[in-house]
Parts: C-alpha cells; structure tokens; sequence
C-alpha cells in the first residue's frame, strides 16, 4: 500500500512539474498598493497550498468540537452509571 501511496505522489508530482513548464508565463497580480508579475504556476500552487490550509483548519475545528461533545457525552454517561448503580443499591420496598 505504501508503494501505491508512493507512486500517486510521484504521479501527481510529475503531472505538476508538466503543468507548471506549459504555464510558465507570467500573469501579473494587481492588489491595492500596486502590482507584481509572478509565474502562473506559482499563483497556481499558492492557490492550492491556502486551499490546504484552509481545509486542514477547518478539519481541525471539526475535531475539536466533536472531541468537546465526546467528553460532555462521556461524562453524562458516567453521571447515568453513577445513579444506575445508586438505584440498584436501594431496597426493594413491597407496597400491598
């Protein structure tokens, strides 16, 4: 399975590098104090790495919240043990 891994990347690599050697022109950036002439690729790749960031943040909230509503939930369930465990402790009372 690494080896597959392996070859994706490399696949994915090779098909970049090929991408970026037919996009090499250059594309000029306007943004509000001026303007920059950078390598499509580059803005290519830029692009996609604040993607990754982007989705790897919110993944990680994600997480967070789920980890949060786990220990909220693990901790109801050992209160329910608790008084599960109190009311079986009670005497059984006969009302006739």
């Amino acid at each position: 399975m690494k080896y597959l891994y392996l070859l994706f990347f490399v696949f994915i690599l090779a098909v970049g590098f090929v991408l970026s050697l037919l996009n090499s022109a250059p594309i000029k950036l306007d943004y509000y104090y001026g303007a920059v002439d950078l390598p499509l690729s580059f803005c290519i790749v830029v692009a996609f790495f604040i993607g990754v960031l982007f989705g790897f943040s919110t993944g990680v909230l994600r997480n967070i919240k789920l980890h949060n509503r786990c220990s909220k939930l693990d901790k109801e369930v050992r209160k329910a043990k608790k008084e599960v465990s109190n009311l079986r402790t009670l005497p059984i009372k006969k009302t006739i």
